[in-house]
């Protein structure tokens, strides 16, 4: 909760920060703009004026149009504010001179000079008001030298700029707490549906793993993530069942070889017995020591397999020199019930674990072997389905299995019949050999299904050729 908090503090501070430093760049790049522009207009007014008075002083006679000459530049200075113009001949006395700041000591002679030679402008204070300066030099028909300096004042773009800046500064501390009062609001709106869910799935624990969030119930750009989250707990919960379920069968499973055990031990406890009569016992016990291990070895091989630690031994392998092979081993339990087996089909060679896969088949056809009834035929199919894969059918006939039971034929422990349970003289298995097919054939990149109808069940595996 601490790091929410500190989080939904964090970002609308990056956003107050954000936007400040958008608006200040922002904020410069026009006060940079209006400046370029009023020095722009100033040296644009400076030369018009400039150009118009070198224009009237080249024919400017003081013996013939004096009057004329000022009237004209009545007319030029016409329209303009705030400008001052100053004439001097080069003897220093002042032609021309508009009310104002006196011009001729706004700079040093030397300024002047550079001004002239570089016709450039520059500022200069005078009286406390700022003002931009240029300045020429012109020689007359009569060849006299005339110098003309014309300054115009920048008090007002000053002051311009000045409230701009201000008011840009306003602008920006204002946008800045509305920027930063929004961005809690958002984030305020956006959490309260986050911290409501937060909420729900907080009472969910592993007494109600069934208990799912209504999508109706979050807003709908929340839909994915809840349907994402309810799928999940789907798988969680079929995992502790079947963590659950896989506790629950181990443990009978094993209760009842010791059972048995115990059972027989304190029976030949009880009475002296003959050599041949502990001999049969310690044979009895034998056989459930062996099953207890085989569970043990079945169980360590599961669990090899969920942790992917399972490496195939790649071989080239026969399919059908295979299957003959498995037949063989178990034609002695087949000719027990007069079962036959029937293989048709040819397929290409394919890499895998011959050991793996030999006791992926040997499990089909041991159940296949169960649940067949007596003089019955167990078929076994090979096919090659495309250039890569190839396919394997294994088909006994018997009861039909509801096809309620294929998605867990595949589970540990899994009956279909809940009511078989191993003993002594029930040959059921343990419950995890179709458990062990399934990881084999996921080991060799293939998949197995289950078809099952009145006259038959199915087991169809599909390899591709190599891994």
């Amino acid at each position: 909760m601490k790091l929410t908090k500190i989080v939904s503090f964090r970002l609308p501070l990056i956003v107050c920060l954000l936007t400040c430093g958008l608006l200040y760049c922002f904020s410069y790049f026009i006060e940079r703009w209006f400046e370029k522009l009023s020095v722009h207009q100033n040296v644009s007014e400076l030369t018009s004026v400039i150009s118009s008075i070198e224009r009237e002083l080249t024919y400017y006679s003081q013996d013939d149009n004096r009057d004329e000459f000022f009237q004209s530049l009545l007319l030029i200075l016409t329209g303009h504010h705030r400008l001052f113009v100053y004439i001097v001949d080069d003897s220093g006395k002042i032609l021309y001179r508009t009310r104002g700041p006196n011009l001729s000591i706004a700079l040093k002679p030397a300024d002047f000079e550079e001004i002239i030679t570089k016709h450039t402008t520059t500022v200069s204070n005078v009286n406390q008001s700022s003002y931009r300066i240029a300045a020429s030099r012109v020689i007359t028909d009569q060849n006299k030298q005339y110098t003309t300096i014309v300054a115009v004042g920048r008090d007002l773009q000053i002051e311009f700029i000045r409230r701009l800046r201000k008011g840009l500064k306003i602008l920006i501390g204002i946008s800045c707490i509305l920027a930063l009062i929004g961005s809690f609001i958002s984030i305020y709106l956006t959490q309260k549906p986050i911290n409501r869910l937060i909420k729900k799935i907080e009472r969910i624990n592993l007494k109600n793993l069934n208990h799912r969030i209504s999508t109706s119930s979050v807003p709908v750009k929340y839909v994915s993530l809840v349907r994402a989250f309810n799928k999940m707990l789907n798988r969680m919960e079929d995992v502790f069942q079947r963590q659950r379920n896989f506790t629950a069968d181990i443990a009978h499973e094993m209760r009842t070889p010791i059972t048995n055990l115990t059972t027989q031990t304190q029976i030949v406890l009880s009475n002296a017995r003959t050599t041949e009569e502990y001999r049969e016992i310690l044979y009895s016990n034998l056989e459930e020591y062996e099953r207890m291990s085989q569970m043990i070895s079945d169980m360590l091989f599961l669990a090899q397999a969920d942790n992917r630690q399972l490496v195939p031994n790649l071989v080239d392998i026969n399919l059908h020199n295979m299957m003959v092979m498995v037949c063989d081993y178990f034609e002695p339990l087949a000719d027990e019930k007069a079962i036959k087996f029937e293989l048709e089909g040819e397929c290409c060679h394919i890499l895998g674990d011959r050991m793996m896969l030999a006791r992926a088949i040997s499990n089909i056809l041991s159940n296949a072997i169960r649940y067949t009834p007596e003089n019955g035929i167990i078929k076994i199919t090979l096919a090659q389905v495309s250039e890569n894969r190839v396919k394997v059918v294994i088909s006994n006939p018997g009861k039909k299995i509801d096809s309620r039971h294929f998605p867990h034929l595949f589970d540990r422990f899994y009956r279909v019949d809940e009511s078989r349970h191993r003993n002594g003289n029930n040959t059921s298995g343990t419950g995890i050999g179709l458990a062990i097919v399934k990881s084999i054939i996921d080991t060799h990149k293939g998949n197995i299904t289950v078809e099952s109808d009145e006259q038959s069940t199915r087991f169809i595996i599909n390899l591709p050729t190599a891994i």
